[in-house]
């Protein structure tokens, strides 16, 4: 090849547009676990060189809970807010109500689409998926779908329209091997992409105080009553015990008023969400998850990462997949509470066996879950996704 034609070809792939990648989720306005991948997917595909952009009904980038570099675009739908139902005290007005709430999620989102023409879409929740794809279908070749949750997490419903729309998508994201096989006997382009913890250390703090350390969102996913519940045993049997919970949410004063009622308020501390999370995980002798259900839960991620031993109910997805029971944590049945309080009453009280685990804990986390792993996976399959995309335009 001639001097003039390698000048050329190189001039033409320096002039090749980057990827737009457009990652979409009903709102970031909240602190949780699908907010803060989309926002750190972005700042990594930006990173990359690609155009990228996030994505909501109408979260403008100010009150996004997560850092969003500002190369990446942060746009929003133009569906106006609905009116409140004036009573969901009925089984149906709530239902309804969050029909109305995912149609319009839907068409705000569609009508995103429709103005970027981005080269791959990520969905962001299953709820969410099904909502664009229904009013956006076209753009089914270029989207990737990621649900964030186990596969049964949602109602028949939601499960019926997934099992329609996504064998038409370019491909879907298990974040878990265990629903990896029900995914791809709906899409065989699936693959399994763990998430990672962004929070690392290299030796565990080895915190010398009692706190047990939970954090998310206070709603009926988290478990968080079943976990005071818990407490009160935990709180009678080791007297220097404290439990602190970071996060809010709609549940949060009934959890209050619950406490209350067991006599553990004073045993408690309830912190707001906070971008300086480290430090608590840093001053924590036991991370707990009481969650009812999860994905692939960041938080315990996190904690297992900066060396925190773990409690978690055996979800049908997530912990078991990250903890290795008995040498990094303990995974009890789930929604047993007496189980939990036995494995908090067991981490608190030996100490050894906490520093035991907690060195577990990192190894784990650098053999099984890095970052850097995580987003190769997700940019070599936007790639691939694209590619594709150009070879049928």
């Amino acid at each position: 090849m001639s001097a003039a034609s390698v000048a050329a070809s190189s001039t033409a792939v320096a002039a090749k547009p980057p990827i737009r990648v457009l990652l979409l989720c009903q709102q970031l306005d909240i602190a949780g676990g699908v907010e803060r991948f989309v926002c750190a997917l972005a700042n990594h595909l930006a990173q990359r060189g690609m155009d990228a952009a996030i994505g909501t009904v109408e979260t403008p980038r100010a009150a996004i809970r997560y850092r969003v570099d500002q190369a990446v675009r942060v746009l929003t739908g133009s569906d106006p807010r609905p009116p409140s139902v004036a009573s969901a005290a009925t089984r149906l007005a709530r239902a309804w109500s969050l029909l109305r709430t995912q149609w319009r999620t839907g068409r705000a989102l569609a009508q995103l689409i429709r103005r970027e023409r981005p080269d791959v879409i990520v969905l962001n929740g299953l709820t969410t998926a099904c909502s664009v794809l229904l009013l956006a279908p076209g753009c089914a070749p270029r989207v990737i779908c990621c649900d964030h949750n186990h596969f049964e997490a949602r109602s028949a419903l939601w499960q019926t329209l997934r099992q329609w729309l996504y064998p038409k998508v370019a491909a879907v994201v298990s974040l878990t091997e265990a629903d990896a096989a029900r995914f791809r006997a709906l899409n065989a382009n699936t693959q399994v992409i763990y998430n990672a913890s962004s929070l690392w250390a290299d030796t565990p703090a080895s915190a010398t105080g009692a706190t047990v350390l939970a954090v998310g969102r206070c709603v009926a996913q988290k478990g968080f009553d079943l976990l005071l519940a818990a407490w009160q045993t935990v709180a009678m049997r080791v007297p220097d015990a404290r439990l602190r919970i970071v996060g809010d949410g709609p549940l949060q004063a009934s959890l209050k008023q619950q406490a209350a009622q067991l006599g553990i308020t004073d045993r408690i501390d309830w912190v707001a969400p906070t971008e300086h999370i480290e430090r608590h995980y840093r001053e924590a002798a036991v991370f707990v998850l009481p969650s009812r259900y999860e994905g692939m839960p960041l938080v315990l991620l996190e904690a297992q990462a900066l060396g925190v031993p773990a409690v978690a109910f055996d979800c049908p997805t997530g912990p078991r997949e990250i903890i290795e029971t008995g040498v990094t944590g303990l995974v009890v049945p789930a929604l047993d509470v007496s189980a939990l309080a036995d494995a908090l009453q067991t981490l608190l009280t030996q100490p050894a066996l906490r520093q035991r685990m907690a060195k577990a804990a990192i190894e784990r986390s650098r053999a099984r879950f890095t970052p850097q792993a995580h987003f190769d996976r997700w940019t070599a399959l936007i790639r691939d996704v694209a590619a594709r995309g150009v070879q049928h335009a």
